[in-house]
């Protein structure tokens, strides 16, 4: 499990890194060199693994296929139902707090959550919880009021989402609610999972404080200079905009 690199600045503001479903938090490291290179006087970055051992997921081979062990966030039952989805956020939000803690992180210290395909759900998540106290995220959850107090992200300030995922499931779990908290979507043209992205940024996400980074690529992060100089100008005027402002919990 990757913790900050030796080539950033302690200091700096901290970005947590949600990988993909079947992979892990050191191909994740490895898959976002270029982009945290380019990013690397202005932010650390941290990475964790997924709760549940899992098969390779899409993309993982040839390339990764000798890194496992590889990681998912969700069980099996995540999306069979709406209440199930939700007992799913509650217990995984317990879990990344753990595993923060286990790095010498707390909640408090990280300003950004950026995550990929499977991830971006896990980030989505997290961004809510800063506007949201987690047992408002659906209306059967009476059963977790007691979680409030571990799922505060008090400095938690936009979010990054890469090749997003989503479904009919996960939108139901947020209620219709959009966040408010500044976020950048990226997805390639050409990836397969297109529409999951979309739906991600159009019905997870408030327009207005949603920028959007297309390429012509697929289910990755793009390995062009121009479109990755895109994205990371994206990430530093969010940086910008958001310095000092705290996200405000809805009521």
């Amino acid at each position: 499990m990757p913790h900050a690199t030796s080539t950033e600045v302690s200091g700096l503001p901290i970005i947590l890194c949600l990988h993909g479903m079947g992979t892990s938090a050191a191909i994740f490291s490895a898959q976002t060199r270029n982009l945290r290179l380019a990013l690397k006087q202005h932010f650390r970055f941290i990475f964790i693994d997924a709760p549940h051992e899992s098969l390779p997921g899409p993309g993982v081979e040839p390339t990764y296929v000798d890194s496992g062990p590889f990681y998912s966030w969700f069980s099996d039952s995540m999306g069979t139902t709406a209440v199930a989805t939700a007992h799913e956020f509650c217990t995984l939000s317990a879990y990344i707090n753990a595993s923060i803690e286990k790095q010498g992180y707390q909640t408090s210290d990280i300003v950004s959550v950026m995550g990929f395909s499977q991830g971006t759900i896990v980030a989505s998540m997290l961004l809510y919880q800063a506007e949201t106290p987690l047992q408002n995220l659906s209306l059967n959850l009476s059963a977790f009021q007691n979680s409030t107090a571990e799922n505060s992200w008090p400095s938690l300030r936009f979010g990054i989402l890469l090749s997003g995922s989503c479904n009919d499931h996960i939108v139901t779990a947020f209620m219709g609610r959009k966040l408010q908290l500044p976020s950048v979507h990226l997805y390639g043209l050409q990836d397969p999972y297109l529409k999951n992205a979309r739906m991600l940024y159009e019905q997870i996400y408030h327009e207005k404080m949603a920028d959007l980074v297309e390429f012509d690529g697929g289910h990755n992060i793009p390995g062009n200079k121009a479109d990755l100089d895109k994205l990371t100008a994206r990430i530093l005027r969010l940086n910008r905009r958001t310095k000092g402002k705290l996200p405000m919990r809805a009521r």
